[in-house]
């Protein structure tokens, strides 16, 4: 492995997934989880065509976003329930525009939108609503971001009283595993695997551990909730090493590799660009580390990587572990890929 072959995979991967794709896509957390990695990829490749495609999805969806695509209901209610700016999933397509806009300064793009709704988000009281932990990627970053963008404390505030309902009134991080339910229907007095151990889902996990290591790249070092959110990132660091397969992925039921006991790649790719990002970041140490990041790097390499580009064995949108093909793939295995490819190309 070497920087060359490296951008060589990046090409290659996201080249077939524009082909595929070359329309844009709605303005939800799937394609904003592969946009960030477009834009990765322009930074890799130094080609303005990634650049180009990210800004004309931000402007065919003008520089909004929304649950279900169909726009942002800034203060009312979504469905008659919550208001729509609760709902984490969106506010991922909130950072996507940032990004894109730091990336293209002239690209004509708009943060009204963004501020309106986080501006309606910092007015409600309310921090009880993170009940799935996929939440800590999908906008954990985003608020500190944000906070720091804009100069808004507010964002640190709010933020963190999310996470703690998750972390602790939901007790959806188990203390002594250092691993993450995915939510209340999955903890273990509810329910276990087939073979009597906990659930704990492999892309879930892989959600908070990446949400973490970017969360704690863009927040303030001395924010006072730093040293929190670092012990949390390096305990789970140290749990989720344990369990890497032989072939260098995780499961997607990471302790019961007899429960769905394919390859996995989502897992895989998040959880490896988080330990990298953390190695970057001064975080962990690179001589324990950089090794597992290899490993999972070769292992979808050799497997998960088809003579075309498509990057497989990715489980579709769930919230639990379920079934995996070979030739499944998603938006946001491909924007991860590119975005643990970046973070090795500073390591190496």
């Amino acid at each position: 492995m070497n920087k060359e072959s490296i951008k060589s995979l990046v090409k290659k991967v996201n080249d077939f997934w524009m082909q595929e794709r070359p329309e844009s896509g709605d303005s939800h957390w799937k394609r904003a989880a592969y946009f960030i990695g477009c834009i990765s990829a322009y930074r890799i490749l130094g080609d303005k065509k990634y650049l180009d495609f990210a800004v004309k999805w931000a402007n065919d969806n003008n520089w909004d976003y929304s649950k279900n695509g169909k726009g942002w209901d800034y203060a009312g209610l979504d469905r008659g329930k919550h208001p729509s700016f609760e709902n984490a999933d969106c506010q991922l397509c909130a950072e996507t525009y940032l990004q894109i806009m730091e990336a293209a300064p002239d690209c004509g793009g708009t943060d009204e939108k963004i501020k309106a709704g986080m501006e309606a988000c910092l007015a409600d009281p309310r921090t009880n609503y993170w009940w799935w932990v996929d939440t800590v990627y999908m906008a954990f970053p985003f608020y500190h971001k944000y906070g720091v963008k804009y100069n808004e404390p507010r964002c640190f505030e709010k933020v963190h009283g999310l996470f703690t309902d998750s972390r602790v009134n939901r007790t959806c991080y188990d203390e002594v595993e250092h691993m993450w339910f995915r939510d209340e229907n999955y903890l273990p007095l509810v329910i276990l695997t087939p073979n009597g151990k906990k659930v704990f889902w492999g892309r879930g996990n892989g959600w908070v551990i990446a949400g973490l290591a970017r969360g704690l790249e863009v927040m303030p070092r001395d924010l006072k909730y730093y040293d929190e959110y670092k012990t949390v990132y390096c305990d789970m660091a140290e749990a989720l090493i344990k369990w890497q397969r032989p072939d260098g992925f995780w499961n997607c039921s990471i302790i019961d590799p007899e429960d769905f006991g394919n390859p996995e790649t989502s897992a895989t790719v998040l959880i490896s660009f988080a330990l990298a990002k953390g190695i970057n970041l001064g975080l962990l140490d690179k001589e324990k580390y950089l090794p597992v990041v290899i490993k999972a790097y070769e292992g979808m390499s050799n497997i998960a990587i088809n003579d075309d580009g498509k990057l497989g064995w990715v489980q579709g949108v769930a919230g639990w572990p379920g079934p995996v093909k070979a030739e499944g793939s998603e938006d946001y295995a491909v924007g991860a890929f590119t975005l643990l490819s970046e973070e090795l190309l500073k390591l190496i």
